[in-house]
């Protein structure tokens, strides 16, 4: 665990660092008095975001839909950088042939953290717990089994947006936690697409 604290932080720390690329500070003279700042409302300091999920494959004699959502909220620390919650809620339907359809549902839930680097390109990195269920064969028919997970991301994308209104983005994040897991038939990358308001 002290180890997945230590990279957690770590990974925080560097996306920190590369937010403050491009910054500068403006020196103030002797006669200039320094501006007043009036504080923001909450409201212009938060956006919203989220992605859209829908699969359907099959192997092996099963079929596979799944459905998802992402929604997220940002809070902008400093103009650049944010942090927010994030949950990823997935329906899958498995049906295999000769056997009852099973139901699925997968909840990631944690936070996250997004650095604005150069016009729409951003890191972000996110800690979260994920509770999946699987299908297992049993020999005498599939059953669904839960587990949970610890998941650790990082991952850059772009936004098309223009930080007012709507916009889209894409992005690619790799999780540690599946990259590291011998057991696991998850492929360490996955692929975003999704929409935000006022990033």
């Amino acid at each position: 665990m002290t180890k997945k604290r230590n990279f957690a932080l770590l990974c925080f720390a560097g996306l920190m660092l590369l937010a403050q690329i491009g910054f500068s500070q403006r020196v103030i003279g002797k006669n200039e008095k320094p501006e007043k700042r009036t504080p923001r409302p909450l409201q212009s300091k938060l956006w919203y975001g989220g992605g859209l999920q829908l699969g359907l494959s099959s192997f092996n004699g099963a079929s596979i839909f799944s459905f998802g959502l992402s929604p997220m909220v940002g809070y902008k620390i400093i103009e650049r950088v944010s942090v927010g919650p994030r949950v990823e809620m997935l329906y899958t339907s498995y049906k295999q042939r000769g056997f009852k359809a099973l139901s699925l549902f997968d909840v990631d839930a944690g936070m996250f953290i997004r650095a604005k680097i150069f016009r729409g390109l951003f890191l972000q990195g996110e800690l979260s717990n994920a509770w999946i269920q699987q299908p297992i064969d049993r020999g005498n028919g599939v059953e669904k089994v839960t587990t949970t997970r610890f998941n650790q991301r990082l991952g850059a994308g772009w936004n098309f947006g223009n930080g007012q209104g709507g916009g889209s983005e894409i992005g690619v994040f790799y999780n540690f936690a599946v990259a590291n897991d011998i057991y696991s038939y998850e492929p360490p990358f996955s692929y975003r697409f999704g929409f935000t308001w006022n990033f």
